[in-house]
C-alpha cells in the first residue's frame, strides 16, 4: 500500500507551545492543584504536611464514589475549615477545590467547540520539527476498525498529535472514538474541558472500561486506544522503543468477539519527547498496577512540561488483521491472535524504522 503524509497548516510555534502548555497543565497538573487547594484550605489547623496528606487520603477515597457526593464532601470540609480559620486565602483555596471537584460531578462541562478543534488540528502538529501520518492508509475502512496505538510514552504526544487531533487521521478513518483511562476521561478535572470540547460527528473520547468498549463495538464504531497505557509511561526510558503488550490481551479478545479489523499503529519519535529519571522500579510498577503512573520527566529546559520540540513524530498505520468473529473466544484463541498481532506490530516497526531515521532500533516487548 502506498504511504501518505500529513499536510497541516503551520501555526506559529509560540501559539503551539501555549496550546500544549495549557492542555498539558489540564491533563497533568489538575490533581496536584486540587490537592494543594484542598490541603491549603485545611492548613491553618493541620499544618502543610498533615493537610496535604489528609487531602491525598480524601482524594483516594472520593475518586471512587459518585462525584456529586465527592464535590459535596470537599465543599463541607474545605469551607468548614476555612470558616473556622477566618482568613481570606483558605476561603479562596476552598473555592478552587470545590470548583475543581464540581467539574467531575457534571456529565459535560462545556459544549463541542469546532474552532478549538480546528486550532488543535494544526497546533499540536506544528509544534514538532516534523509531524506526519504514513502507512497503509488505503487499506483503512470506516466502521468496525480498531487502531491499537503504540507507544504510550510519557504524555502520549504522538497519539495526541497524529491520531486524536490529527486531521489526516480523522479524514482517513472517519468517525472514531478514542479510549483513555477512566479516571482521566470521567474524573479528569480541567482535562474535561478539552475532552468535552472535542465531541462531534467525528467521534469523541470515552473511557477504557469493558462495558464502554462493548457498547461501542455493538454499534460497529471504530476505536483507537493505547493498550500499554500507564505501564509504558512507567517503563519509559529516553531513546528506547518499548511497548507493554505481553499481558495486554483484552483488546484482542473484544476484537474477536465483535469481528473487528485490527490495525497496529506505531509512532517513531515518542521515545525522544522527554527525559526521565529511573530508579525505584518495583515501587513504581506496584503503584502503576494501582492506576497511579509514576514517572519524573522533563522536556524543554525552560518548561519541563513541554515535550522536546526538535523531534520528528512519524506515525505509521499497519495493514489490518482480519479477525474472525467468535462470540465467546477461548483463551487459546485469544493467545493465537494476540501473537499474530504482536508479529504484525514488529513487522510494521521493522519495515519503517529506517524511514523514520532509526535503522538499528529494536522494539522491546514488555
Amino acid at each position: 500500500k502506498s504511504a501518505k503524509a500529513v499536510s497541516q497548516v503551520q501555526q506559529p510555534w509560540w501559539r503551539c507551545a501555549l496550546l500544549l502548555m495549557a492542555s498539558g497543565f489540564a491533563w497533568v497538573a489538575s490533581i496536584p492543584l486540587l490537592l494543594f487547594a484542598l490541603g491549603g484550605s485545611m492548613q491553618p489547623h493541620l499544618g502543610w504536611t498533615c493537610a496535604v496528606l489528609t487531602a491525598v487520603g480524601m482524594f483516594a477515597i472520593l475518586v471512587q464514589v459518585d462525584q456529586r457526593l465527592a464535590a459535596g464532601a470537599v465543599f463541607l470540609v474545605s469551607f468548614s475549615s476555612s470558616l473556622a480559620a477566618q482568613k481570606i486565602w483558605p476561603f479562596f483555596l476552598a473555592a478552587v477545590a470545590t470548583w475543581l471537584t464540581s467539574l467531575n460531578g457534571r456529565n459535560r462541562v462545556c459544549s463541542p467547540n469546532q474552532e478549538l478543534l480546528d486550532f488543535q488540528y494544526s497546533g499540536y502538529s506544528s509544534y514538532h520539527k516534523r509531524c506526519e501520518l504514513h502507512g497503509a492508509l488505503d487499506s483503512i475502512q470506516h466502521h468496525r476498525s480498531f487502531y491499537a496505538c503504540h507507544p504510550h510514552g510519557v504524555l502520549s504526544i504522538g497519539f495526541i498529535s497524529n491520531v486524536c487531533w490529527g486531521r489526516k487521521f480523522h479524514e482517513v478513518v472517519g468517525r472514531c472514538f478514542f479510549l483513555i483511562d477512566p479516571t482521566l476521561r470521567d474524573k479528569g478535572l480541567l482535562a474535561k474541558l478539552f475532552l468535552d470540547a472535542f465531541e462531534g460527528q467525528h467521534g469523541g473520547f470515552r473511557n477504557t472500561r469493558t462495558n464502554t468498549m462493548q457498547e461501542l463495538m455493538q454499534k460497529g464504531e471504530s476505536m483507537a486506544m493505547i493498550p500499554g497505557a500507564y505501564q509504558e509511561a512507567t517503563a519509559f526510558s529516553y531513546g528506547r522503543e518499548r511497548v507493554a503488550l505481553s499481558k495486554r490481551k483484552g483488546f484482542v479478545k473484544y476484537c474477536l468477539k465483535y469481528g473487528y479489523r485490527l490495525h497496529p499503529v506505531y509512532t517513531f519519535g515518542e521515545s525522544e519527547t522527554y527525559y526521565t529519571m529511573g530508579g525505584f522500579e518495583q515501587l513504581r510498577f506496584w503503584l502503576n498496577r494501582k492506576g497511579i503512573p509514576t514517572v519524573a520527566f522533563w522536556g524543554l529546559p525552560w518548561c519541563p512540561l513541554l515535550p522536546r520540540s526538535n523531534v520528528e513524530m512519524l506515525t505509521f498505520v499497519g495493514p489490518a488483521l482480519e479477525l474472525p468473529q467468535i462470540s465467546d473466544p477461548t483463551p487459546e484463541e485469544v493467545d493465537k491472535w494476540h501473537a499474530k498481532y504482536t508479529d504484525a506490530l514488529v513487522t510494521l516497526f521493522n519495515k519503517h524504522k529506517a524511514e523514520a531515521g532509526k535503522p538499528t532500533a529494536v522494539l522491546e516487548i514488555l
